[in-house]
Parts: structure tokens; sequence; C-alpha cells
């Protein structure tokens, strides 16, 4: 079964640390947008060629799911309208099971960890996510199989299923 795990939260909020932990403990493909922009730019922050990016890691993706591999996608997705984009591209490689982890860590903490970083988000552009992700935060009828939640010590905190009717209409290829 082909199997993407979305990553899903403000930078700051450990997502790429569990994310890379939790590919690395399943011998899963990791790839991360942020990582592509060091290899072509040398600059992980350079979002001067954020096309040609993606372009990349929606090739590797296509690539390892052509393989039959799981791939964890390690980007914020705070907004509403990429999630479903994404949703929408791997559902249309044949991906059957998508799920979300959610890294839902304070704002506050969230900031204090960004400053404290090598590579810093401005302020404003973390302001304009927060709202984004605040407004309209991840919901399984975005197309996801399950959320996972986690908090700022990489506890899960919450789990939400796709609804157990939906399930069984899938299953069985009912309409």
């Amino acid at each position: 079964m082909l199997k993407v795990i979305m990553g899903i939260g403000l930078p700051g909020t450990g997502k790429t640390t569990a994310l890379k932990s939790f590919a690395e403990k399943n011998s899963y493909n990791y790839i991360c947008p942020d990582d592509i922009r060091f290899e072509l730019l040398g600059d992980a922050s350079d979002q001067t060629k954020n096309r040609e990016v993606w372009q990349e890691a929606y090739k590797r993706l296509e690539g390892f799911l052509k393989n039959g591999e799981t791939v964890v996608f390690d980007a914020t997705f705070v907004k509403d309208l990429d999630r479903k984009r994404f949703i929408e591209f791997v559902r249309g490689l044949g991906v059957e099971k998508i799920q979300g982890i959610v890294t839902e860590v304070p704002l506050d903490i969230a900031y204090e960890r960004n400053r404290s970083r090598e590579r810093k988000v401005p302020d404003y552009a973390m302001e304009r996510m927060a709202k984004s992700f605040k407004e309209l935060p991840p919901e399984i009828s975005e197309g996801f199989d399950s959320l996972f939640y986690i908090n700022e010590f990489q506890e899960l905190v919450r789990v939400e299923v796709e609804n157990e009717l939906d399930v069984a209409k899938k299953e069985f290829k009912i309409k």
C-alpha cells in the first residue's frame, strides 16, 4: 500500500526533529524542501527558486512512490489550500493512505525556538503562518486518513481517524 506521511506545523515546533527520527526508525524515505533548497542553492533559507525546489521535491516523491516506498514529507503545510493540493497530487499518484503528523506547540515556544535556530524564519512570516494555521487547522475532511498530534515534547497527544463509515466504503468499494 502506498503511503505518505505529511509533517504539518510552524517552524520551531520540533516537526523536522520528529519526522527525521520517525523516518529513520521505520526505514521510510524522507523529503524536505529545505534540504533540497540547501542542495540546490547552498542556503536552506533562500526562497528565490521555490518553484524549482518544489518541482524537485515532487520528482523525488514520485520516484519513491513508483518504487512502492513510503515517504515522510516534511513541510509546514500551514495553509489548508497547500495541504489540499498536496493531498490531491499524491492521491493522483495512487497513494492509498495519507497520514498527517501535526506539531501543536504553544506559539511562544515556537517563536523562542525559532529565534535560537541557526536558520531563523522572520517574525512577520511566523505570524502569517500562525494565523493561517489557527484559522484553518488540518482536518480529516481535507483528505487525510488520520491525523496524529504531537506536543512540544514530541509526545502523542491525540489522534483523529477518518470516519469509520468512510473507511468501510473504501474497503468494500461502496459509493
